[in-house]
């Protein structure tokens, strides 16, 4: 008998719970766009005749239940973490760190699409009938795989940027990033909890690439730091991992005076950096506004000189704000949103220098390079 009434009150139990989440699906409102996971969440779809026999109908609805959830952000925290304690390396593509920094799974060689993208790249500075410099930036985890316990699938960085740099043509320069970022100071080079480099990262770069064209650059004391806190990066909302705190971002600051317009928006500003992009989620966009097709940057110190066209993906926001200190003009493209010929605009304007700048997982990744003409 009492075992009876045992599974009578686990069934009713169990039945109070679904109605009640089924209640709370109901009666709560519904967000568009989830804070922590930094992005949009599935709209209640259409219902139609086509999009019902088709089963699209079925697929968005069955999308748009999973992220209206009631208390989902818990749900998925608790999902991300039984993975980690079922001893699963990898969580939603993401590494964790013996210190807590968060990863992305290393990227695999795609020979077809090194191939592909190298081609684009020589094709551009054969156009150009000048030289380019090409600059590949190894991920976080490549330079901090010691900090992954039981790496099972190794970074192998090195082995991509030197199988693309073997594909480049005689009118590429291309600039070595492995050796200086291994002697570095490597805990400050990228962010805990974002695949993104630090302004530390990006200022060795920097420097990298004011020697190699036989140029002064700015030390690390003509720069103020400040610190920007709470702080949650790509790596954090895609891992779900949410006991892990947020970080500081470290601004560096030359005092120079900027112009900075934008192809995209209108107006002209005055800074590198936008301060009510801390207001966002994304606070990597406190560099330069974020991605815009086209940003141009004029340093008004009257003893500033050079041009610089960066052709890059969002690691130059914050790497475009310390080449600004050494140029009169640095205009920055990106190809995801820029699709007009690059060669016209050089003719137009006669850059003294062309760099082309790129993450290694973005350049394997990228399909836009075929607007590099």
């Amino acid at each position: 008998m009492k075992g009876k009434l045992r599974d009578y009150l686990v069934c009713l139990l169990f039945l109070l719970a679904v109605f009640a989440m089924a209640a709370l699906f109901l009666l709560l409102p519904k967000e568009d766009f989830s804070q922590k996971e930094k992005r949009y969440l599935e709209k209640l779809p259409q219902l139609s005749w086509d999009s019902l026999s088709s089963g699209d109908f079925g697929e968005k609805a069955e999308k748009y239940m999973a992220d209206h959830l009631p208390f989902r952000d818990f749900f998925v925290g608790l999902a991300a973490n039984g993975e980690r304690l079922m001893g699963l390396q990898v969580t939603k593509d993401i590494y964790v760190g013996e210190s807590g920094r968060l990863y992305e799974a290393p990227c695999r060689a795609d020979g077809a699409s090194t191939e592909e993208h190298m081609e684009y790249i020589n094709a551009f500075a054969q156009k150009l009938g000048r030289d380019v410099d090409f600059m590949l930036v190894p991920s976080a985890g490549y330079m901090m795989q010691e900090d992954i316990k039981g790496l099972k699938n190794p970074y192998i960085d090195d082995e991509l940027i030197a199988s693309a740099y073997a594909l480049a043509r005689e009118e590429l320069r291309c600039l070595d990033l492995l050796g200086p970022f291994a002697g570095a100071d490597r805990e400050r080079l990228y962010y805990r909890t974002d695949h993104h480099w630090t302004a530390y990262g990006a200022w060795l770069a920097y420097r990298e690439y004011m020697e190699s064209l036989g140029r002064e650059s700015r030390a690390e004391e003509d720069y103020s730091l400040s610190y920007i806190p709470g702080f949650y990066g790509s790596t954090y909302s895609r891992s779900c991992l949410w006991q892990y705190p947020p970080e500081d971002m470290e601004v560096w600051e030359d005092g120079g005076s900027y112009t900075v317009t934008f192809s995209d928006r209108e107006g002209e500003f005055h800074s590198l950096f936008f301060p009510e992009r801390l207001e966002e989620t994304d606070k990597y966009t406190y560099w330069l506004d974020g991605n815009h097709p086209l940003v141009r940057i004029e340093n008004q110190d009257p003893e500033a000189e050079g041009s610089l066209l960066v052709i890059r993906d969002s690691y130059s926001n914050c790497l475009g704000c310390f080449l600004a200190g050494s140029y009169k003009t640095v205009v920055l493209a990106d190809l995801r949103y820029y699709k007009e010929p690059l060669s016209e605009l050089y003719r137009q304007e006669g850059f003294d220098q062309v760099l082309v700048a790129y993450s290694i997982g973005n350049f394997l990744s990228d399909s836009n390079f075929i607007w590099l003409e």
